[in-house]
């Protein structure tokens, strides 16, 4: 347990207004009068499409700042994350996303209220391991595939209007769609070349659901992401699938094979595939990964 804050403590709000259903307006108020109640000083940002919040984060470090907090969803988090790469400061996290799965698995509290609480009162720090991604830095996974496609067909305003269901309705799109693909992986130098549906690089978690990343092994703190290679051919595969990896814990089965890395990944295909990480469109591949580990501090219960 870390002791509070002290009195007059400085913290940089970052709001991203359009992630969620939440208004950013009655956000900022919150955070305004709760921190101040606790003798905080805020300041405030809030994100513009195609913002370079490093440099944002960058100069708010230099003129003293004790706590920066992220108010957003997962991609949100993992920006900020970015920015504080390496940084004494800690991150704080008011989850306020579609699905929030960093705040799940660090298991935070869900309302605004809770989670200034957390921050300004008796918590943990962690320290958390990142990914490198070109030269973009991310926080929770990356996919090649299925989860890609159906994160490129939820769009922005489809998330803000109908939530989660913006995501599931893509789901069950891209489920009855599977396809399998040629992919070649090198993992700490050693190469895999594998036909998959999907091949997803897990660093803090799959969903945010502790039973799923618990059986997996997925832990945010010990240095090694777990690539995940799906090879679900089509839906009618899924239980067959789930019954092997979650109930008889199989780390190579037909349908599926798990490796694990603690350096570099580079994953390769043709032709040229999706590629989402933290919830984001992020491009095509071929897509390069390095292991960041423990580079961020992150506030929790």
């Amino acid at each position: 347990m870390t002791t509070p804050f002290k009195p007059g403590s400085k913290a940089l709000i970052i709001i991203n207004p359009v992630a969620g259903t939440s208004e950013a307006k009655h956000l900022k108020r919150l955070c305004a009068e709760q921190f101040r109640a606790a003798g905080w000083v805020t300041t405030f940002y809030m994100t513009k499409k195609n913002d370079d919040l490093c440099a944002v984060i960058k100069k708010e470090l230099t003129a003293g700042v004790d706590l920066v907090v992220a108010v957003g969803g997962d991609g949100t988090v993992a920006a900020v994350a970015a920015g504080l790469l390496h940084s004494h400061v800690p991150l704080g996290i008011i989850p306020t996303g579609t699905w929030n799965a960093i705040a799940r698995h660090l298991v935070l509290p869900a309302s605004p209220h809770n989670a200034i609480a957390l921050m300004t009162g008796k918590h943990s720090v962690r320290r958390l391991d990142m990914m490198a991604v070109g030269n973009t830095v991310h926080a929770m996974n990356l996919g090649v595939g299925f989860s890609a496609k159906m994160i490129n067909g939820a769009d922005r305003e489809h998330k803000r209007t109908f939530g989660n269901l913006a995501y599931f309705q893509n789901i069950f799109k891209q489920l009855f769609g599977l396809q399998m693909h040629k992919y070649k992986i090198e993992a700490d130098g050693k190469v895999y070349k594998v036909r998959a549906t999907e091949i997803f690089v897990a660093n803090y978690g799959l969903v945010g659901l502790h039973f799923i990343e618990d059986r997996l092994q997925i832990h945010p703190d010990d240095g090694i992401v777990e690539i995940l290679l799906l090879q679900a051919r089509t839906v009618f595969d899924l239980p067959d699938l789930i019954w092997q990896v979650f109930i008889q814990r199989e780390k190579r089965t037909p349908k599926y094979r798990k490796i694990s890395a603690s350096k570099k990944i580079l994953i390769t295909t043709k032709p040229t595939a999706l590629v989402q990480a933290d919830g984001e469109a992020l491009g095509e591949t071929p897509v390069q990964i390095t292991v960041l580990p423990k580079t961020i501090k992150v506030i929790a219960p």
